[in-house]
């Protein structure tokens, strides 16, 4: 009996060399970002070896260890500045009297009770232009805070346009609305006025 033999087709030499070549076949965008790549190292690995206007030349001196710079505790503590910083704030001074500023500590175990003759208002801002008033107003409404602008004029200084928030009926409602700014990263103040 005979047996059935398989025949395998003959390969040519020009298939032969097609396989290698569709092998090399990269898309174009990767061969470009691997020339791209090879440019930028070349340019940087030269630019340690020579001057230092070349491109990696900031990377010599990055791979370089300076033992010589060692600060000592003693240089430490004379750099210190022993004297303390004294800030400035005019806000309390630019207030009306009918205006008291309330502290920053209110708490928040006892109920308040409403107290007669008193609203709260919250200072978010203080401008010397309006028009920069107005810009700080439209982004508190943007956050979801309606305000109002208030014109003063202060003795010596000129006219202040503040930012206000309010009236609020007693000072948890302020600090709540406070507490909302305050995580918006704007550092308003509570202040009450006599009605």
């Amino acid at each position: 009996m005979a047996q059935a033999r398989r025949i395998k087709p003959k390969v040519s030499k020009a298939k032969k060399t097609s396989k290698k070549i569709s092998l090399l076949n990269l898309p174009w965008g990767l061969m470009f970002v691997i020339l791209i790549s090879g440019v930028v190292l070349g340019m940087l690995f030269s630019g340690v070896n020579s001057g230092d206007k070349q491109l990696g030349a900031g990377l010599k001196q990055l791979f370089k260890t300076n033992k010589s710079v060692v600060v000592s505790d003693a240089t430490i503590a004379a750099s210190k500045v022993t004297k303390p910083v004294e800030k400035e704030f005019d806000f309390y001074e630019l207030l009306p009297e009918i205006e008291k500023v309330m502290p920053n500590d209110l708490t928040d175990t006892n109920p308040t009770r409403a107290v007669d003759n008193v609203d709260y208002y919250l200072q978010a801002a203080s401008f010397i232009n309006s028009a920069d008033a107005e810009t700080f107003r439209a982004e508190l409404a943007l956050k979801g805070f309606k305000s109002i602008i208030q014109s003063q004029v202060v003795e010596g200084k000129g006219k202040y346009y503040r930012v206000r928030l309010g009236p609020y009926e007693n000072k948890r409602v302020a600090k709540t609305v406070k507490n909302k700014l305050q995580k918006e990263g704007i550092e308003p103040f509570v202040f009450s006025v006599k009605k």
